[in-house]
């Protein structure tokens, strides 16, 4: 028998697409019965005699052998979503997309933040809850309630579904330099630089569709990996980890900043009592900063920060910036 997991949570994805999209058409609430399972097990054709195949017990494979299978898959083929937004916006500048398509790519474009606005912990909150990194579970336990229109996955899976079978005798695209690393539980933060658009206004329809049917499928491979980051550990890793990313678009193009939100129950206040300690991480890359992070903690009524920069400039506008930084922090 063959056991397929990726195949499995490939079909997974694609039933919650389609839930997705009764739900825009006005469709009424829709069961999903075991569209969560990650592990489908195909029975060995039957021999050649006819005879009913002997029964046989089901492998089960463990959590981590379906996560470690799918983060391989992932890694391939996973890539920044900036290049994805970049190439949304100037698709629907030339018209080469279909209707469907388009209202799929306007969703996407939707969570793009302008990186003009301040942003409180009110707007980190919302940005967690529409990275699509709790898409699964808000549909498992709201079946009948659609987080399309504000959920970055759920708008991913539409416009895969919307390119479906978008083909072109082109090649497939060249990597536009190095993808960003993938995320792994407890690495580090780091934010996406700017992307320009590669699609051209003379670029042949099908050429865009099936460009931007390639990055779509990038792009969701890299928010698997963010949420196979932000599963829950064993003993072994206690703390409670929320790593998603987010678009912003800058004058430069669009970006993306990288987030992580911890829990550690073992943390202690400062007369000894026990006090759970939040940490919070970000990464940006856009000008004239240049790539920067942060790392921010709480613990019983006290708060740490730390910034690093790559750039002098950076580090010497921090430093202006600080007395601000702390006048906010206390407020």
């Amino acid at each position: 028998m063959a056991i397929q997991p990726i195949d499995s949570a490939n079909r997974t994805l694609a039933v919650l697409a389609g839930h997705a999209a009764a739900r825009i058409a006005g469709a009424g609430p829709t069961r999903l019965p075991g569209v969560y399972a990650l592990v489908e097990v195909t029975p060995a054709a039957p021999a050649e005699t006819g005879a009913a195949p002997a029964a046989t017990p089901t492998p089960q494979l463990t959590k981590a052998q379906v996560v470690a299978t799918a983060v391989q898959s992932a890694v391939v083929r996973q890539d920044g979503l900036a290049p994805l937004i970049a190439d949304l916006a100037q698709a629907l500048k030339t018209g080469a997309l279909p209707p469907p398509a388009r209202e799929a790519a306007a969703r996407v474009l939707a969570q793009a933040t302008p990186l003009d606005v301040q942003a409180g912990g009110r707007d980190i909150a919302r940005a967690l809850g529409g990275s699509g990194l709790l898409l699964e579970a808000e549909l498992a336990a709201n079946p009948a309630q659609s987080p399309v229109g504000v959920d970055l996955k759920a708008g991913l899976l539409l416009l895969r579904q919307a390119l479906a079978g978008a083909q072109s005798d082109a090649p497939r695209r060249a990597a536009r330099g190095p993808r960003p690393p993938p995320p792994y539980r407890g690495g580090p933060t780091a934010g996406q630089p700017p992307a320009e658009a590669s699609l051209a206004e003379d670029t042949p329809p099908d050429v865009q569709r099936q460009r931007l049917a390639e990055e779509t499928e990038s792009a969701l491979a890299r928010l698997e990996l963010l949420q196979i980051a932000s599963l829950p550990q064993d003993e072994v890793d206690p703390i409670a980890r929320w790593m998603f990313e987010t678009p912003v678009m800058t004058p430069q193009g669009p970006a993306v900043a990288q987030f992580e939100i911890s829990r550690d129950g073992r943390g202690r206040d400062a007369a000894g009592q026990e006090a759970p300690i939040w940490r919070a991480r970000f990464g940006l890359d856009t000008e004239p900063l240049g790539p920067v992070s942060a790392h921010l903690s709480l613990s019983g009524g006290q708060i740490g920060v730390m910034f690093w920069a790559q750039r002098a400039s950076a580090v010497e506008l921090l430093r202006t910036q600080a007395p601000g930084l702390v006048r906010a922090l206390t407020g």
